[in-house]
């Protein structure tokens, strides 16, 4: 597989940025050229705020492991692409009072990589190690990998394999491939890191024109597989804020993929757990439009020793947490099998007992 180097020239000024782009060969044909596109780049928040406001169909690139793949295939094809890599003040990893502050933009590898997360937040820094390839949580940002689009059989293919069949919802057409009765979209979220930090009672920072709002993360996503993100006009996720709460418990995230590396989970898990107070947190992704918490498993933990017949008890009840459908190349029945013993890897990690 080889690799080139594109310069993309801003049309106003001469700015410059170089992205490597790998070919790939899809049924015979190499897809190369980036679609055009009017590409600026913000130096502070405000600004790219306002320029979201101005280019509602504009797209932000951070580190761009999503993104561009998408839009060389013709999965997205955006008129303005707006590069918040150069804001600065959203690097960075801090304490306060307890609870850990991620910056927007702090690249998956110094996530996991840093010592009290690796410690004391394992399920982050295994969730984050997990994503795509060395290269993806080298240039990959925590936001991104957040705000990743919805992925489906149908639609994540080169625009050549699309043109052989009608445009389905997510890509702007008016029918879903995999459900076809209904109008709505049924791609599924498959990022790595919301499982984990749901599980932690995560909270994200938001920026917009009408100024600042923190949410629980569980509330960032709209359950809309055409649109997963439910963001106001302009807004900008800023920071991540984990309580210090997630650090006193033990935690773990487990991944079911064709390969180790490079591949979207097809099932993954997330589990956190106080064993003093025997209170438990259970989520899952790629099973459905959005990452979903496992209620009815924590409903039967709550209160309970996390006895392995009790865990095995609880693992049948992870195939109603979610009702996956058959948008990738496995079957939903397959997903819901590997839900619960994922749930049982991940509690089995977490509490250091033999798998």
């Amino acid at each position: 597989m080889k690799c080139y180097r594109f310069k993309l020239k801003r049309q106003s000024e001469a700015i410059q940025q170089i992205f490597i782009l790998q070919f790939s060969i899809n049924s015979g044909r190499i897809a190369v050229r980036l679609p055009k596109f009017e590409y600026l780049q913000p130096t502070r928040i405000s600004e790219a705020v306002s320029l979201l406001q101005s280019n509602p169909a504009a797209k932000l690139l951070a580190g761009g492991t999503d993104l561009m793949v998408n839009m060389k295939h013709r999965v997205e094809v955006p008129p303005v692409v707006v590069n918040i890599k150069m804001i600065s003040d959203l690097d960075y990893i801090r304490h306060d009072n307890g609870a850990v502050r991620i910056g927007a933009l702090t690249p998956l590898k110094r996530i996991y990589q840093t010592p009290f997360i690796a410690e004391k937040l394992p399920a982050l820094a295994r969730a984050t190690s997990f994503v795509g390839s060395f290269h993806h949580q080298t240039m990959g940002t925590l936001a991104g990998n957040l705000c990743q689009q919805n992925r489906c059989k149908y639609y994540n293919q080169s625009q050549w394999w699309r043109s052989t069949r009608p445009t389905c919802f997510k890509a702007g057409g008016e029918i879903c491939h995999v459900v076809n009765k209904e109008e709505t979209c049924y791609s599924s979220y498959c990022g790595d890191s919301a499982p984990a930090l749901l599980v932690m009672k995560a909270r994200v920072a938001l920026q917009g024109a009408g100024g600042s709002r923190e949410i629980l993360l569980g509330e960032l996503f709209s359950g809309d597989g055409k649109t997963p993100l439910d963001l106001r006009k302009g807004e900008i996720l800023t920071e991540i804020i984990i309580p210090a709460e997630a650090a006193q418990g033990v935690s773990s995230y487990t991944k079911y993929a064709n390969r180790e590396s490079i591949d979207f989970p097809i099932v993954g898990a997330a589990f956190w757990g106080s064993t003093e107070k025997k209170a438990y947190r259970v989520a899952f992704t790629a099973v459905d439009k959005s990452p979903v918490r496992g209620h009815r498993i924590e409903a039967f933990l709550d209160g309970e020793d996390l006895s392995q017949a009790i865990v095995a008890e609880a693992s049948k009840l992870a195939s109603k947490e979610a009702t996956p459908v058959k948008n990738s190349i496995f079957s939903p029945g397959h997903k819901r099998k590997m839900m619960g013993i994922l749930f049982q890897s991940a509690v089995n990690e977490a509490t250091r007992r033999p798998g």
